[in-house]
């Protein structure tokens, strides 16, 4: 017997991840107000697709009484979407939630080895190059950080990096001196060579929502999660965090 094949909801639109954000004055009040903006409109708008959903496979299950095998894929769909629906309104939540941090000092030196080696396994067989000039292995230079929460958000960044990774990609990291608002801090900038276009299946509007949330943890170490788009050829991403007086 042939597997009955389900219609799919007409009408929904997958929403991609936030467009890069090119760096704004850090002196404009305005810039997080519009930036929330933009990610209610996300919300808003992912959260109209779920009820799409819903509601859709409520109705195909209410009409469709007799196809018991479609009946328990749509079953399974509405359950898909629900779980789906749920883990969204929790990432929400995270981004607009008061976040409590516990900060400790790490040296400068141990924060770039985890992250490396964070970063070359999410970008497993990538080609990396790493430059650095050994400046912060000589120096005892130390951040104020919450390990655990800096950990998800560098996380959350490199995992932007590699749904854009194709075969003939490269990654060049670059670690330096920085400044923001005349405070002396870590740069570490990634430029991603020769990048594929993003999948549609990462397209989501919770990429976009997990991406403002480990922008919002950057800014409550008094660092910036920067994405620039360098046209088709190069995708660039920058961190910073200000050092300890």
């Amino acid at each position: 017997m042939a597997a009955t094949k389900l219609p799919g909801p007409e009408g929904h639109q997958k929403l991609g991840p936030l467009a890069a954000r090119p760096p704004a004055p850090r002196a404009e009040p305005a810039t997080a107000a519009v930036a929330q903006e933009k990610v209610l409109a996300e919300i808003a708008h992912e959260l109209g697709n779920f009820f799409h959903k819903l509601y859709y496979w409520s109705d195909y299950l209410k009409e469709k009484p007799a196809r018991k095998s479609a009946d328990s894929t749509a079953a399974q769909m509405l359950e898909r979407t629900i779980k789906n629906l749920e883990d969204f309104l929790k990432l929400s939540l995270d981004y607009f939630h008061p976040t409590q941090l516990s900060f400790t000092r790490m040296g400068v030196g141990e924060l770039l080895e985890g992250l490396l080696v964070q970063v070359r396994a999410q970008l497993n067989g990538t080609p990396i190059t790493v430059s650095d000039n050994d400046v912060w292995r000589r120096e005892d230079a130390e951040v104020l950080i919450d390990p655990g929460h800096l950990s998800r958000a560098f996380e959350v960044a490199v995992r932007h990096l590699t749904k854009q990774v194709g075969p003939e990609s490269s990654v060049a990291i670059g670690i330096e001196r920085g400044a923001r608002r005349e405070r002396a801090g870590l740069e570490v900038g990634f430029e991603l060579r020769q990048p594929n276009e993003a999948s549609p299946l990462f397209r989501t509007a919770e990429a976009g929502i997990e991406w403002a949330v480990a922008q919002k943890v950057m800014a409550l170490h008094g660092g910036e999660l920067l994405e620039r788009n360098e046209g088709p050829e190069a995708k660039s991403l920058v961190i910073f965090l200000p050092l300890c007086p």
